[in-house]
């Protein structure tokens, strides 16, 4: 039995209905994924952002999982810059077969690639994530919290 890799590649503001369907099982209730012209224009936005790249895996014509990269200049750890990834999720149907795994392995080479001094990642613990991240080699040996702005 051959397995194959899922496909990654950066995503594009054609993406932006596989990217919305992905995002929205991310969303609360009370916290929607702008749709339409909002949605694309901030898409649009997010892409023109130097060191911010999205990734995507694609299985079946369409875009199963994502993970969104921000690298941004330091003056500490000798000027080398940070990196951070958000909103990593996958739709649930494709769960369990390493898509994933995939994106964030895009993300963690493209960070290796610019010479950052870590990656940092915060996911809601309603989410149940921590393992998979701790199987990726994430630690918890810093403090994570956040300022919610409503």
């Amino acid at each position: 039995m051959t397995i194959t890799m899922p496909r990654v590649r950066e995503l594009s503001r054609y993406d932006f209905p596989d990217l919305h369907a992905l995002l929205s099982v991310l969303s609360r209730d009370d916290d929607d994924v702008p749709e339409g012209a909002e949605g694309e224009a901030i898409l649009y936005e997010i892409l023109a952002m130097p060191g911010t790249s999205l990734f995507g895996a694609e299985c079946e014509g369409r875009i199963v999982a994502t993970a969104m990269l921000s690298i941004l200049p330091n003056l500490t750890f000798g000027g080398r810059p940070l990196a951070r990834i958000e909103n990593v999720v996958t739709l649930p149907e494709y769960r369990g077969r390493g898509f994933a795994r995939a994106v964030m392995g895009a993300a963690v080479e493209r960070a290796k690639s610019k010479n950052c001094a870590d990656i940092s990642l915060l996911s809601p613990r309603h989410l149940e994530a921590e393992g998979f991240y701790r199987k990726l080699g994430f630690k918890d040996d810093t403090i994570g919290l956040h300022l919610s702005i409503r």
